[in-house]
């Protein structure tokens, strides 16, 4: 017994399969839920496809974990993206795509679309977040002073509000990239 009937473009831009079975109102929610036995591109289980289910999920899901610092910041993903991992993908592997580097909004308040968006290591992203209390010429402050013998790593975390910790790290050049 054949169960196929039509070939449909996924939301994420693959095509699957609607099976016979199921009546077609508007995008059926199995559509929506990628059910594995209809997909058809196969890049669910890619940590592309994973970085692009991501970005979706904070920019547009207020139960995600993240959404308060995308999404609730009012930062969007690009309508070109928002319902074609194809495009995304594409995208991604023409402009520096690797493993082992996560993509970067330049404008940290853009939102994301090929124009805000690039590739970077996690040590650079780490650099450029919201949260992070050093920057370089901080850093170099840090081995400065520490160095001239005038302060002590007590000091010195007070005085940056870091951990004892994070200034030992900095001094030793463990921490902190150039």
């Amino acid at each position: 017994m054949n169960y196929y009937t039509n070939t449909c473009k996924c939301g994420c831009g693959g095509q699957i399969e609607i099976k016979k079975r199921h009546k077609y109102y508007g995008i059926p929610q199995f559509i929506l839920g990628h059910n594995k036995n209809n997909l058809k591109h196969g890049e669910t289980k890619t940590k592309l496809y994973q970085v692009w289910a991501e970005i979706k999920q904070r920019c547009n899901n207020p139960n995600d974990m993240h959404f308060k610092d995308y999404g609730g910041r009012g930062i969007t993903i690009c309508p070109e993206w928002t319902n074609d991992y194809i495009k995304f993908r594409d995208w991604a592997l023409n402009n520096g795509y690797q493993e082992g580097l996560t993509i970067d909004r330049i404008e940290n308040d853009g939102n994301y679309s090929p124009k805000n968006c690039q590739w970077i290591s996690l040590e650079k992203n780490a650099q450029k977040k919201r949260t992070t209390k050093l920057n370089q010429e901080k850093v170099n402050e840090i081995r400065i002073k520490y160095n001239s013998g005038y302060y002590t790593q007590k000091q010195l975390a007070k005085e940056y509000n870091v951990s004892i910790a994070t200034i030992s790290l900095i001094i030793n050049n463990k921490r902190w990239w150039d």
